[in-house]
């Protein structure tokens, strides 16, 4: 079995299909009050804890990138032939917002690396801007 991280993003976004949503977790788990949203991406469901914002911010378009895991593996079919499987796990994601925000901070941060940085006084307004985020 190997499990590889997967980073989806830009037009690749599209490609993640909502199937169902409100689907309850069985009554004998943690999460028996909770419920999930089933998605897909090539081909292969995941689900989501509808606690997340995950499916708000995908409809908005906010979403920069899905962290999802892939899981493949070896499997025997029942003709005695060998095949694999693939599984995919969500991981996470990124909104537009927080990658704007990361992105500012390292511009900044390569800014004083460089000894570029300007000192408070003579920071610019979007300079300031950039700090408050």
């Amino acid at each position: 079995m190997s499990k590889t991280s997967i980073e989806v993003e830009g037009k690749s976004i599209l490609k993640v299909r909502e199937l169902r949503t409100g689907l309850p977790y069985g009554s004998e788990t943690k999460l028996k009050t909770d419920t999930y949203s089933q998605f897909t991406y090539e081909g292969e469901v995941f689900i989501v804890n509808d606690r997340e914002d995950f499916a708000k911010d995908r409809k908005a378009g906010k979403i920069h990138t899905i962290f999802l895991l892939k899981t493949t593996e070896s499997i025997t079919n029942a003709d005695g032939s060998s095949g694999t499987k693939t599984q995919y796990s969500y991981d996470g994601y990124a909104s537009n917002a927080q990658m704007i925000g990361l992105t500012n901070t390292e511009a900044i941060l390569q800014n004083i690396m460089k000894g570029s940085f300007k000192a408070e006084a003579e920071l610019s307004e979007e300079d300031v801007k950039a700090l408050e985020q």
